[in-house]
């Protein structure tokens, strides 16, 4: 995999658009982001100190209905990336990684598909490592400093989380296994607006979200409810 590293950029992912079509994995860092995208089109704050990768990755033999695939495989790595440096995280369905109950890493993905195939994706991580946070998402979010209590060495996060994408742990129910979504009371919110509380059952092969009820999730967002 190819793997750039800019002291600052827009959007790392939109940085990786010129890439697209060559064939190749790529993999671009930015120290700091101008213009980061998170999920449904919010902002994503990207101060120096986080990890902010987009990952360009060609998938030859995948087809669209495994393409969540890409996601939780993406969501263990990052999990396996922050264990290796004494960071014990979940996976929050579907796309979060939270630690101690506040979100530390976004993920969002954007595939290209062809033929009922995935002919690439466009991954986005941006994990909270180093850098501070304001004090307004202070009882939502977390770092890896804030955890552990001191700075890591980013080009080493840098270096595990490529290995650790590019050798992505496939064991089966292993995505599940890492979330901390799984018998716990949510809150679900629906495309709608609407809302209820449900408990979480498990996640379906396809990445679905299964309720206790018997109905299952394909978009939604949910919270764990606390009480």
């Amino acid at each position: 995999m190819k793997v750039i590293i800019l002291d600052s950029v827009t959007s790392t992912s939109d940085y990786l658009l010129r890439f697209v079509g060559d064939g190749e994995n790529v993999a671009v860092f930015a120290k700091k982001q101008t213009g980061g995208r998170g999920t449904k089109g919010r902002s994503f704050v990207s101060d120096e100190g986080g990890v902010y990768v987009s990952v360009l990755k060609y998938y030859p033999n995948l087809t669209a209905d495994r393409a969540y695939s890409i996601v939780s495989e993406t969501a263990v790595a990052v999990v396996k990336t922050l264990s290796a440096f004494g960071v014990k995280a979940q996976i929050k369905w579907p796309n979060d990684i939270f630690v101690d109950g506040k979100k530390i890493c976004g993920i969002l993905t954007e595939n290209r598909l062809e033929n009922g195939r995935v002919l690439y994706s466009i991954i986005g991580i941006g994990i909270n490592v180093n850098n501070d946070l304001a004090a307004e998402i202070a009882d939502i979010a977390t770092s890896a400093y804030r955890v552990l209590g001191k700075r890591l060495d980013l080009e080493s996060v840098y270096a595990t989380l490529i290995y650790n994408l590019e050798h992505p742990d496939t064991a089966e129910g292993l995505y599940e296994k890492y979330s901390c979504v799984i018998g716990k009371n949510i809150l679900v919110i629906y495309p709608d607006g609407s809302e209820r509380s449900a408990i979480a059952q498990g996640i379906l092969p396809d990445g679905r979200l299964k309720l206790a009820d018997g109905e299952i999730l394909s978009s939604a967002e949910i919270k764990i409810n606390l009480e």
